[in-house]
């Protein structure tokens, strides 16, 4: 078998190229599209695309090995803990003398402005 696969390659090679005729050069229009989908079939694949996306994301996360990636890998997200209503039990901010302090950055008024001519 894989001497009649060899002498087919060969006789094809010998033959060399096979000419299909006289060429013509037919110039491509570029301002009109080679293909315009039909809205009916852009649906269809929008809705094709979405439905395989879908299903590949249910199959990943229903399988055995990702849940074991996850946990292993992975964290848990906790719920925040309520804020408390009421007065908070901490003391107030303006108790503290480093909250009189002023702003390093505090932007400075000019006191010239340049002129534009």
């Amino acid at each position: 078998m894989k001497y009649a696969l060899w002498a087919a390659a060969a006789a094809l090679i010998a033959t060399g190229p096979v000419r299909a005729g006289e060429i013509q050069f037919k110039p491509i229009d570029t301002n009109q599209l080679v293909v315009k989908p039909s809205k009916m079939a852009a649906d269809l694949t929008s809705r094709t695309i979405q439905l395989v996306g879908n299903t590949t994301a249910n199959q990943i996360k229903s399988d055995g090995y990702v849940k074991t990636i996850n946990n292993l890998f992975g964290f848990r997200r906790t719920t925040p803990i309520p804020t408390q209503a009421g007065p908070s039990a901490l003391p107030a901010p303006s108790l503290f003398p480093s909250t009189k302090y002023k702003s390093f950055n505090t932007p400075v008024m000019p006191t010239s402005m340049p002129s534009r001519r």
